[in-house]
């Protein structure tokens, strides 16, 4: 009875160890609390702390950029049961919801941004994809958001003397992958970045001030991440005269999802003729005691 457990378990360890490796990855991201806040550097020039978003962009900015991407295939994008899906949307002013989604058989990816006419143009944004792998197919998903979603990515502002802005969100963002086994050189991975930038010209306008704030996780096969936290972005104008800045934001995730190398049969014709050797093995013992 003993030999029969120990015959039954090495078969089940053989068909663990031949049967393929999944490797599937997954991101997410979630922003709120879009803030705009001014602060008086100096309360006693008589200059009251403010700041006004040019061109306005009730009339001339468009909204977010949304962007996005799923895909599953074998050796390439072009071999047979191959899928790409693709979008790209935009909103027509600050205060449009922009949302969109895309999905293969192995893989999905979907974003939406909820614009809004005041401030930077928009209060809050989501994007969040899976890459899932299948016998002989890789996949992937990418995304990609921009607010504003103009050409520069940036959106102008004036800002009174002595004064500082902070833009600020809160974020909360995760990223994972199952498995840590590449497959043809090509290792499963999952990654989120938020960014928020701010920036404008010192009082001697030749100076330029940048300030970018950036959180961002990349998950390497077999592991997990998230953060969660306040993002903030600042400017100052320590002069004495209003001047001009921009401000923009940026998300991107993307992953990727492998299947391990699947043994040859002859690796197959191996591992069962091992276990027919250890079977016969066992016979003889049983016949000898």
């Amino acid at each position: 009875m003993n030999y029969v457990v120990s015959r039954a378990a090495l078969a089940a360890f053989l068909a663990v160890a031949a049967a393929p490796a999944l490797a599937d990855a997954f991101s997410s991201l979630t922003v709120s609390n879009v803030t705009v806040t001014v602060i008086d550097l100096d309360p006693n020039d008589g200059i009251a702390a403010s700041i006004s978003f040019l061109p306005d962009p009730a009339i001339y900015m468009g909204g977010a950029l949304i962007r996005g991407e799923a895909q599953n295939y074998g050796d390439s994008l072009s071999g047979p049961g191959a899928q790409n899906r693709t979008y790209a949307n935009s909103g027509a002013w600050p205060s449009t919801n922009v949302a969109n989604s895309v999905q293969t058989n192995l893989a999905m990816q979907a974003s939406s941004v909820t614009g809004s006419s005041s401030g930077v143009g928009f209060s809050a944004l989501s994007m969040s994809g899976s890459a899932l792998s299948g016998m002989g197919q890789r996949s992937r998903f990418w995304a990609s958001t921009n607010v504003p979603g103009s050409s520069s990515g940036l959106l102008d502002f004036t800002l009174s003397a002595n004064t500082q802005v902070v833009f600020s969100v809160d974020a909360s963002m995760s990223a994972g992958t199952t498995n840590a086994i590449p497959w043809q050189g090509i290792s499963e991975s999952a990654s989120v970045t938020m960014t928020l930038f701010a920036g404008g010209m010192a009082p001697d306008a030749e100076t330029p001030l940048e300030d970018i704030a950036q959180q961002t996780l990349i998950v390497p096969g077999g592991g997990s991440d998230s953060w969660n936290g306040v993002l903030s972005a600042s400017f100052s104008n320590l002069g004495d005269a209003s001047t001009s800045g921009v401000f923009g934001a940026n998300a991107t995730i993307e992953g990727v999802a492998v299947l391990a190398a699947v043994p040859e049969p002859s690796t197959y014709g191996m591992l069962l003729g091992g276990l027919g050797l250890i079977g016969m093995l066992g016979r003889r013992r049983h016949r000898a005691g």
